[in-house]
């Protein structure tokens, strides 16, 4: 049975704690305290709390709206959304499609996800590259494959639309994705990322590293050959044998 690797930063935190011990609370509140703040619309408490949609749900389809306004920025096809958005949550949770989208629901998701194509937009821009969205992540051992959020050339985005600061699991996942591109190009099989940028629509929260400052902070010193060793080490991999 293969695992998607999203499922192994998030509910297996065990590997990548071994990986990298140095990822502590203290840690993470370093790296967000480099935030930087994107101008967006702000969702009032009111309209949020009028919202009966789950809130993964709700923001899964605000992050569907966003993709399907770069496509797009004239219009958005709440069918499609809807529809796509339930599809993709049925890959973590056991996602029940409600009778239909209450107005509260579709204010929330336009709002983030205006903010979300807004600023995808402007990066774009800024660093003159086509936004791509779902950018595949390779699998390794029982690892699956699976998809990212975006990507701008070998820049990595991943999308969180907590009401809080980043955590600890949102930085484990960037790292096992950047873990699974090393080894696949080592083996001829893609591309390894070179930066990340976390991006919060919804608070407008914005951290971008460079993975070599990243490791750096992370590793003890370690090679990112020691560190995929590790890694394959704690996977099973027949490589590391």
């Amino acid at each position: 049975m293969q695992i998607d690797p999203r499922t192994v930063a998030r509910e297996i935190p065990g590997v990548l704690d071994e990986v990298f011990p140095q990822l502590t609370p203290s840690i993470v509140g370093l790296f967000n305290a480099s935030a930087q703040r994107c101008p967006i619309r702000l969702i009032s408490p009111d309209l949020l709390a009028k919202s009966q949609l789950q809130r993964a749900m709700l923001f899964e389809l605000a992050y569907t709206v966003g993709e399907s306004l770069l496509k797009n920025p004239t219009s958005i096809d709440w069918t499609y959304c809807f529809r796509e958005t339930l599809q993709r949550q049925r890959v973590y949770f056991d996602a029940k499609l409600p009778e239909k989208l209450e107005l509260p629901d579709q204010t929330v998701a336009e709002v983030v996800g205006s903010n979300l194509a807004k600023i995808l937009n402007n990066l774009s821009r800024k660093l003159g590259l086509k936004v791509v969205a779902r950018p595949p992540i390779p699998g390794l051992e029982w690892i699956g494959n699976g998809y990212g959020d975006f990507a701008l050339g070998r820049t990595l985005i991943e999308v969180k639309c907590s009401a809080k600061s980043f955590s600890a699991a949102d930085y484990r996942q960037v790292a096992i994705y950047w873990l699974l591109s090393y080894a696949a190009a080592i083996e001829g099989r893609g591309e390894e990322w070179e930066d990340f940028i976390l991006l919060n629509p919804r608070s407008g929260q914005m951290v971008t590293m460079n993975f070599k400052e990243y490791l750096s902070t992370l590793s003890s010193g370690r090679t990112k050959v020691d560190i995929l060793q590790l890694f394959l080490s704690l996977v099973g991999s027949r490589l590391a044998r």
